[in-house]
């Protein structure tokens, strides 16, 4: 199963609504990938029904080894985007070949 792009979701959005041009897709996927991103940079959290949420999470500051030199040393703290699956979207993954009338929502 190959895996999919930026076209092949702008591709998928033209199928399923009528009339949707290819420029207006673009510019709704655009637009949507936009303010999720604006809101994690914001330490905000973005919950989308049925699918999940993505939000931002803090990995603490440690200490581990140089990997070459086994030296000590410290790695700063970071923070990281996350993403959790909704669990219709969990049930969806889990059952990939059975085909779910519940997709369209």
């Amino acid at each position: 199963m190959a895996d999919i792009n930026r076209q092949d979701i702008i591709r998928g959005m033209m199928a399923e609504v009528d009339g949707l041009s290819y420029s207006m897709a673009s510019a709704s996927l655009e637009a949507a990938l936009t303010c999720i991103s604006k809101a994690l940079k914001d330490h905000k959290s973005v919950t989308l029904s049925d699918f999940g949420k993505f939000g931002v999470r803090h990995r603490r500051a440690r200490i581990g080894s140089h990997p070459r030199t086994h030296q000590p040393i410290t790695i700063p703290e970071v923070i990281v985007p996350h993403f959790t699956p909704s669990p219709h979207l969990k049930k969806l993954v889990q059952k990939p070949n059975e085909p779910n009338p519940d997709v369209s929502r």
